[in-house]
């Protein structure tokens, strides 16, 4: 049997603590035989610009999340908008929890402690084929499953598509009202999709369906799916 060619994780590194940055290049190349430094930034913008640009975009960003010129939920941000072509992973030296919740909104596939490194090396890994990987799973670094479900009051780590598709939709849409993604959405929900459905209809995940309701819910003051799509057959929306 021949020997398979390795497929290598080409990995850009944003920090504003050149110190912390350099330890933490050194970290990823030791880290896995497949992963490989492409560069390093330590201003968020030039990270921003970088990622954005076919010549220099890497597979995966690793940003921390502390930093002076853009926050790393913003670096994550501004690149999810535009594209979801780069796997973002977000290192913190802080609780996860201070982070979480925020970076998942802002379309980041993982949040792991510096720490970590056996949850940095499964989160850059999933990350590098788009996927999310959750803080709660991602110190296990054993078999890469994802996790089973969120909490409600916390939205889920999305893969890079969904989550593109999800924040350039929002990014079009002006604040009260529904933006094409909500409207498509009870619509199906009103012709008996299953949410399911619905994902497989729209190209997104189930979890960004969900997204997409609760959006809509809340721009409507709606108390639940069947009052929302009442409004919306009233306005003649759907």
């Amino acid at each position: 049997m021949g020997w398979e060619e390795a497929v290598m994780i080409r990995i850009g590194i944003v920090d504003n603590d050149p110190y912390a940055l350099s330890a933490l290049g050194d970290v990823i190349e030791r880290l896995d035989t497949e992963f490989t430094l492409a560069w390093t930034a330590t201003l968020g913008a030039v990270a921003i610009s970088r990622c954005l640009n076919p010549a220099k975009r890497p597979d995966v960003l690793l940003t921390d999340m502390s930093m002076g010129d853009v926050p790393g939920t913003e670096v994550c941000r501004a690149i999810r908008v535009k594209t979801p072509a780069v796997g973002l992973v977000g290192v913190t030296s802080y609780a996860i929890a201070s982070f979480r919740d925020e970076a998942a909104r802002c379309g980041a596939q993982a949040l792991v402690g510096k720490t970590d490194l056996p949850g940095m090396a499964l989160a850059i890994r999933n990350a590098a084929r788009g996927l999310p990987t959750e803080p709660a799973i991602a110190g296990r670094g054993s078999d890469g499953e994802e996790a089973s479900g969120v909490d409600d009051d916390h939205p889920p780590f999305l893969d890079a598509a969904s989550a593109h598709t999800l924040l350039e939709d929002s990014a079009y849409a002006t604040r009260g009202a529904l933006s094409a993604k909500e409207r498509d959405t009870l619509r199906l929900y009103a012709e008996g999709l299953t949410t399911k459905e619905i994902a497989e209809h729209l190209g997104v995940s189930g979890a960004t369906v969900a997204t997409f309701e609760r959006r809509a819910l809340a721009k409507l003051g709606a108390r639940s799916r069947a009052h929302a799509i009442s409004i919306c057959i009233r306005r003649h929306e759907i």
